[in-house]
């Protein structure tokens, strides 16, 4: 049984081990300076009147800064809230009306739209100032207050789900729930304080602060935290930081590989010992081909906001790595539920359910969505998917995401993988497009890397699907519309596209 732990109480490097790198500028921070400026940090927070249970939301860029101040948060026992700098005036408004934050972080001289959405709501904004991430202060503000006793059940994290299929839901994730999430990565992964992370995801995400950035620190090794993901500096990044291993969405690893694939980048001396996919279907034509380039093993996780992340994942070599699988239950109970939460039997098509000390008690101030998705410890993930007889779970994709043609209910993915087999196809997204006759049919997305056309893609897609999963149309674009984690929304791709 894993003993709940408070978040900061993983960080037991050595002071002097390097925690954090800032790769353009070379700025290193160690764990020792990292622990130091999260307790400063906490006491100037606790001097300005927060105290534990608080929200403090935060616009911060990516980079060593915003870790520093989420653990400055965590350590004040109040829960972060970092929201993505892309949002509107309106958008940062309406998360922080939800949120009702007793402050929200910048960084001095950064502008940021949700400055005025503070204004509006009268939400303090308090500025973070500093020479480097280890003399990080807040401005007109003495670190006088006192931080209080660590605490396991304190809230850390408050995110919003992704709205792929309804409204944005508030998540509270506590600090054992994170605590327990990172302990699962870094031990799925053998991380320990020879490996460094490439954080590729946004920090303002699960996946980069979760993943890349929290499993990381509890195994005592490195984070290099770029101020954005730059495919051009990638490679030479990981080679001079010594990165082992980095996670990210399929559309960056297909971004690294087309590169490569046209001469654009030199990979030679990478260091990389593996890769990591999540957050979205990773194609089966993509892993392979990834593997075969860059010659190291990408493996296929699953996770969850409401999970602090991470519930499955594809095991590193020897182990077996499934393609169209994302792997064996990992810090988690995964089970096959029916509409009734009872189990269904082996090798069954339901609705995936997990529970684990890395999952969540509710939805914030939302006692239908609660009472709707939890469950006697059990969490439903809205994912349809089955389990192999030796434990490797499969997804069939959002239910709600399910083209349901006259009954027929067909997979996205499984038509997605149909067209990514046309070896002029480079991405391809399916949805559901409402039909006079059956309700839905199957629409599709792709960009290709050649001149194919929508009748040649049809007829490619009926020698490999029945005929009732072939697309009606499928549109060639140049770019998929994704959100700003990487993820596609399928259910507004037929509304935008028509």
């Amino acid at each position: 049984m894993t003993i709940p732990a408070a978040l900061l109480d993983l960080l037991t490097a050595g002071d002097g081990a390097p925690a954090l790198v800032e790769p353009a500028s070379g700025e290193r921070t160690s764990y020792g300076e990292l622990r130091a400026v999260a307790d400063s940090l906490a006491r100037g927070l606790a001097a300005a009147g927060v105290g534990p249970g608080d929200a403090v939301a935060m616009s911060l860029p990516n980079g060593p800064e915003i870790v520093a101040a989420f653990l400055g948060i965590v350590a004040a026992g109040a829960g972060a809230a970092p929201l993505n700098q892309a949002y509107t005036t309106d958008e940062s408004r309406a998360y922080l009306e939800d949120l009702q934050p007793h402050a929200m972080l910048f960084l001095r001289g950064e502008a940021s739209a949700a400055r005025a959405a503070c204004e509006a709501l009268g939400v303090r904004q308090i500025e973070l100032v500093g020479a480097t991430t280890a003399t990080l202060a807040l401005a007109g503000i003495d670190a006088s207050g006192t931080a209080p006793a660590r605490d396991p059940e304190a809230v850390a994290l408050l995110l919003h789900t992704s709205g792929t299929t309804s409204k944005p839901k508030g998540v509270p994730i506590r600090q054992r729930n994170l605590a327990a999430s990172a302990r699962a990565i870094a031990e799925t992964y053998g991380l320990g304080e020879g490996d460094a992370s490439h954080c590729a995801m946004p920090l303002f995400h699960v996946h980069g602060l979760v993943a890349s950035t929290l499993a990381t620190l509890a195994s005592g090794g490195c984070v290099i935290a770029p101020r954005r993901f730059s495919a051009s500096a990638f490679w030479s990044e990981c080679a001079t930081h010594g990165a082992t291993w980095y996670s990210a969405v399929p559309t960056i690893h297909r971004i690294l590989l087309s590169r490569a694939e046209d001469g654009a980048d030199d990979h030679a001396g990478h260091g990389l010992r593996f890769a990591r996919s999540c957050s979205s279907a990773l194609p089966g034509p993509l892993m392979q081909a990834f593997e075969q380039r860059f010659g190291l093993p990408l493996v296929e996780a699953y996770g969850m906001t409401e999970a602090a992340h991470q519930m499955a994942s594809n095991p590193l070599p020897p182990g077996a790595r499934r393609p169209g699988s994302v792997g064996l239950a990992t810090g988690t109970d995964i089970a096959i539920l029916d509409d009734d939460w009872q189990p269904l039997p082996g090798g069954a098509v339901g609705e995936v359910c997990v529970r684990g000390p890395g999952v969540v008690d509710s939805y914030r101030a939302n006692p239908e969505a609660t009472a709707a998705s939890f469950r006697d410890g059990w969490f439903r993930t809205g994912d349809s998917g089955s389990l192999s007889p030796d434990g490797y779970l499969s997804l069939a994709g959002r239910i709600k995401e399910l083209i349901n043609r006259g009954g027929e209910k067909i997979s996205p993915h499984e038509v997605e993988d149909a067209l990514l087999a046309h070896p002029g196809v480079v991405e391809a997204v399916a949805f559901a497009v409402p039909d006079d006759k059956y309700g839905e049919t199957v629409g599709a997305v792709v960009v290709t890397r050649s001149d194919v056309g929508d009748a040649a893609l049809r007829e490619h897609c009926g020698e490999r699907l029945a005929a009732f999963k072939v697309p009606v149309r499928v549109h060639v674009l140049d770019a998929i519309p994704k959100g700003p984690t990487g993820k596609v929304q399928r259910r507004l791709l037929a509304e935008q596209l028509s």
